[in-house]
């Protein structure tokens, strides 16, 4: 070993035992990481056996003094919750309200600058309730604010206070049940509906078209009958009898385009958690990088151009149990029959990013077992790697990733902990992963001005980092020679790649060439997008999508 790859070497053992103890060194490991890949680049294999042990000690360190990665609270709590600046502008939207968002087509910036107080802050200061919605619409909204905790404040530092949102339907059945429990007569139920829904006895004296002096009456009745004190208490003992209620809210019907479904399909290997949504043609999509349901975009655009998907969570993903092998060769050994059961036969196959190799994988093994495929779609996945050593001139963090899942798989997964360790300790870790991902691709870097799309990566981090070693495994066979599976399915199948004409990590260059003198496969590019072109342009991929099955 010469001087210089010994010194770069010593570098790097440093530095992965500086990352395990303390995370924030991370752009040390990565800068010395870079400069022992570019002195030993030749011999990076052998040279890297030496120190593997280094990296197994580094983890085994990372690990015990750091516990296992815990999901911030505020992410995993099941109540639809806001998070506020000291400016009152959103910080954060917790996964349950992001959901009741979208299903209910609200923009969240609108709904919380417009909402009003009802009644003044409790004496202890700890929480205000509000309204942020109500009056002449049929879907009622209410939220208690109460100051950002310390646990919240950990991963989002400018938290200032936390909005906690509960959405009341008044129905029929709900009006029975509150005039069995409390005895009211029917005015007195219009009046607790108006107060439920937020109004103010002069909005509700307006609304019923009473004088105020019996809207106050009534409002007095409800007191006497509750046991409540003032009218802020009864709000909240009515908020607190409709969510405890049984009666199910009657929600509007929602188009099948705005909603997914989800399913625990048990079987040998304990149960797997299925994501369906849209309707038509049965499509299985599997993905190793993203959430299965994808963006409520994406799933209107599919389900648009006629298809019901069937997405699979893999194993140690989501609700789906872990394995201790690799999740994707699981999927295909355990799961791929009970998943052609739901789909029925000859289903699309599509794959996003690296969940591509895994679709040809599933389409080659469908046809070796005398079933039948209709198409094959690669969304962002690129062309086999057959030359690893192409990778050695790639930008820096196509170069390490690839070339380590070839001869440092510990380094990557000491890489891969550290970045998870960074990502759940505070907000200003995940602006730093958020960065730092995209920071090769151009393409993608400029999307992230746009806050739609800094939450998509953000998402795409989150679920990746719930099994660490598994992106290892994924970027591995990414990185690798998976051509049998490919030209299998060009036999058998009409092949389509969907590809951003500005995907840095998969050029679109290798695709052309693949592609060059055959009329099978297709190519749709996505021009100007990188690897975010599934979210850019999700009408152009549902396009291709149902080119493929029209072939």
């Amino acid at each position: 070993m010469t001087s210089d790859a010994r010194d770069q070497t010593l570098k790097l053992v440093s530095a992965a035992y500086g990352v395990a103890i303390k995370p924030e060194r991370f752009d040390e490991l990565l800068a010395a990481w870079d400069d022992w890949f570019d002195t030993v680049v030749e011999n990076s294999d052998k040279a890297f056996e030496e120190i593997s042990p280094v990296f197994d000690d580094a983890l085994s360190a990372s690990s015990h003094l750091d516990g296992a990665i815990a999901p911030p609270p505020f992410d995993q709590s099941p109540v639809p919750t806001v998070l506020l600046d000291a400016s009152g502008e959103i910080l954060a939207i917790n996964r349950p309200a992001l959901s009741l968002f979208q299903n209910e087509g609200i923009d969240p910036a609108r709904i919380i600058a417009q909402r009003s107080p009802i009644g003044d802050r409790q004496p202890n200061g700890n929480y205000q309730t509000f309204r942020l919605a109500g009056g002449s619409t049929h879907r009622s909204y209410l939220a208690v604010s109460t100051d950002a905790g310390e646990s919240m404040q950990r991963t989002y530092p400018d938290a200032q206070s936390a909005l906690f949102l509960s959405l009341l339907d008044w129905n029929r059945e709900f009006e029975d049940e509150l005039s069995k429990q409390l005895s009211l007569s029917a005015a007195e139920l219009r009046v607790a509906r108006g107060l439920l829904e937020g109004r103010t006895a002069q909005e509700i004296s307006g609304d019923l078209g009473r004088s105020l002096a019996t809207i106050r009456s009534h409002i007095k009745a409800l007191l006497k009958k509750t046991g409540a004190r003032r009218q802020t208490e009864l709000v909240q003992f009515l908020t607190m009898i409709r969510q405890m209620s049984d009666v199910e809210p009657k929600r509007p019907r929602l188009p099948v385009t705005a909603d997914f479904e989800e399913v625990l399909l048990s079987g040998p290997k304990g149960v797997l958690q299925i994501m369906r949504y849209g309707s038509g043609r049965p499509m299985l999509y599997f993905t190793t990088s993203s959430r299965p349901e994808e963006t409520a975009s994406f799933r209107e655009a599919v389900s648009k151009a006629g298809f019901e998907v069937i997405a699979p969570v893999r194993p140690g993903f989501g609700q789906s149990e872990p394995v201790a092998e690799d999740a994707s060769q699981s999927i295909l050994e355990d799961w791929l029959d009970m998943l052609l059961a739901l789909s029925g036969p000859a289903p699309v196959l599509v794959g996003h990013r690296e969940g591509g190799i895994l679709a040809a994988r599933a389409a080659q093994r469908i046809i070796s077992q005398g079933g039948s495929v209709a198409g094959l779609a690669l969304l962002s996945t690129g062309a086999p790697v057959k030359d690893i050593g192409k990778f050695k001139n790639a930008p820096d963090s196509i170069r390490r990733s690839f070339l380590s899942a070839h001869v440092a798989v510990p380094a990557l997964r000491l890489g891969y902990k550290t970045a998870a360790r960074i990502f759940r300790a505070n907000k200003v870790g995940q602006n730093q992963l958020i960065r730092f991902f995209h920071k090769d691709s151009p393409a993608d870097r400029r999307k992230l001005k746009d806050p739609e799309f800094r939450e998509i990566t953000r998402n795409l981090l989150d679920y990746c980092f719930e099994n660490t070693d598994q992106i290892v495994r994924d970027v591995a066979c990414w990185g690798n020679d998976w051509t049998d599976a490919l030209e299998a399915s060009i036999e058998n199948m009409p092949v389509v790649f969907v590809h951003g004409s500005e995907h840095v990590f998969q050029r679109l260059e290798d695709i052309e060439v693949l592609k060059a003198g055959r009329a099978n496969p297709s190519l749709q590019v996505i021009e100007g997008a990188g690897q975010l072109a599934i979210y850019e342009d999700p009408s152009s991929v549902a396009i291709a999508l149902r080119k493929l099955v029209s072939r």
